[in-house]
Parts: C-alpha cells; sequence; structure tokens
C-alpha cells in the first residue's frame, strides 16, 4: 500500500514539474516573439508637425528640402548628406513604407504594417558588379564631369547657385538624374541642361586649329515625323532641350556618352 502511494506521489509531481516547466518555455517564447515585435518611431502623418498645415513644398529646420503630398513625402538632404528619403503612409497616416536612396539606388527601407509595427527591414548591399565608374563612385564621377559642384552648389540646370544649408540642390539633381537598366547595361539621363559645363567640352568636344572647343549634335523634332537637324553648339551658349546619356556597362564600369537635342511642343 505504501509502495502503491509513493508511486502515485511520484507520478503527480512528475506530471506538475512537466507542466510548469512547458508553461514557463511557453512564457519565454512568447516574450521572445513580443521582443521581436518592433514598432516605427515614426510619427503618423496627420499628426506630425513636420509636415502638418505646411505647403507642397519648403525648406525644414534641419535644411532638408521637403515635397509633402497627401500620405506621399520625399524629403531630400543637403548636398554634404545627399539622401533622398521617401516616405509613404497608409490612408490612417500610418507610415507604411520608408526607403533612403542615394542618387543610383536605395541603400535601406523600412515596411510597416497598419498597426505601426515593423514588418520588413533591408539595409542594401553594394551592388558588386559596378561600384564605380571610370574608377570613381557614381557621385563623384558626374561632378568631375562638371554637372554640378557640391562645395559651391553649382550646377548645370540653372545659372544660379543653390544654398548648401539645405536640400534644394540635391532634389534639382535627383530630379534631372535618370537610372534605367537593360540587361546588364546601365542608362543614365541628364536632362533639363541649361549650360553645357566647359568639362565636358574639354573631353568630348572637338578642336579646331585655333584651340576652341566645340560639340558637333543634331536637333530632333519628335513631333514632326523624327525630323533632324545639324547643329554645333559653342561653350557658354544656352541650348534648350540638351540632354546627355551616360551607357554604362555594369560589370567593368566602362561607359560611352552621346548627347542630342530634343525640341519639344510644349
Amino acid at each position: 500500500m505504501k509502495k502503491q502511494i509513493f508511486i502515485l506521489l511520484l507520478l503527480l509531481f512528475t506530471s506538475c514539474t512537466s507542466f510548469l516547466s512547458q508553461e514557463k518555455d511557453g512564457k519565454q517564447q512568447d516574450s521572445g516573439n513580443m521582443e521581436q515585435k518592433e514598432k516605427t518611431t515614426e510619427l503618423n502623418f496627420y499628426e506630425n508637425p513636420r509636415y502638418k498645415n505646411k505647403p507642397e513644398e519648403f525648406v525644414a529646420e534641419d535644411g532638408n528640402y521637403i515635397c509633402c503630398y497627401t500620405r506621399y513625402v520625399n524629403e531630400y538632404t543637403p548636398p554634404k548628406q545627399f539622401r533622398k528619403i521617401q516616405k509613404i503612409y497608409y490612408n490612417d497616416g500610418t507610415l507604411s513604407n520608408k526607403t533612403t536612396f542615394t542618387l543610383r539606388s536605395p541603400i535601406n527601407n523600412v515596411e510597416c504594417d497598419r498597426d505601426g509595427f515593423i514588418t520588413k527591414k533591408v539595409d542594401f548591399e553594394s551592388d558588386v558588379r559596378c561600384d564605380t565608374i571610370d574608377g570613381m563612385d557614381y557621385l563623384s564621377f558626374f561632378e568631375k564631369e562638371g554637372w554640378y559642384d557640391r562645395s559651391t552648389g553649382q550646377t548645370v540646370f540653372r545659372h544660379e547657385p543653390y544654398p548648401l544649408n539645405t536640400g534644394e540642390f540635391t532634389k534639382m539633381i535627383f530630379h534631372c538624374f535618370e537610372f534605367s537598366y537593360v540587361d546588364t547595361t546601365m542608362y543614365v539621363q541628364i536632362k533639363q541642361i541649361e549650360n553645357v559645363p566647359q568639362r565636358f567640352f574639354d573631353k568630348y568636344g572637338k578642336t579646331r586649329e585655333d584651340g576652341s572647343k566645340y560639340l558637333e549634335t543634331k536637333i530632333y523634332y519628335p513631333y514632326f515625323g523624327d525630323e533632324e537637324k545639324d547643329i554645333i553648339i559653342e561653350p557658354n551658349s544656352r541650348v534648350g532641350g540638351f540632354e546627355v546619356t551616360y551607357c554604362i556597362d555594369v560589370k567593368s564600369g566602362t561607359y560611352k556618352v552621346d548627347w542630342k537635342i530634343v525640341l519639344k511642343i510644349e
């Protein structure tokens, strides 16, 4: 009889120990899942004083140039940081997606659910196929080509320099540079050029007997049967519709450059 009671007590003790152990493990697992749920620190779009009652485009206190539309925001940092921050919100104003871009590509991305919890966070690695053009990073390469100067705020898109303490300069560069891909070739198209930089003449232009430089190109009339007309471009001349395209091999980083004038009817 004593032996039977001992066995029953032993079984009862074992069952209780197992139950408590499972309950503890379950709590630890639930606690781990809760710790994995990270909530965004971004404020609701409609409640954020950074955007509330502001015009569509303005300069924030930190210098970012902000293009603010309904539940869609682009922030451009001053030239020293040179970043574009894109935010997309749900209908109720909760953050849906936030992506930070360099001139060429995104560098990080955060996605959130409607409750504000982060569902995806990605830090993009550098594209090993082509990190440079002609041995330089993209931003430095195009600066050396003469399209802009981050130290002065000067660009080829207007004659007056942009202020260095705001993101207006960055916005213009992002707006006028277009990147596209076909297989292993990347095309960088530069538009809205008001004046062709002297460096471009020096590097790609032809030389006369007196040493002066010039560019040969064609004018395209896309609304008149693609009619073409040869033209000579001189330094310091303002040429509307001038577009430049860099055709870059993404494996080697080598490139070819072409240019044209496209006249369009507004």
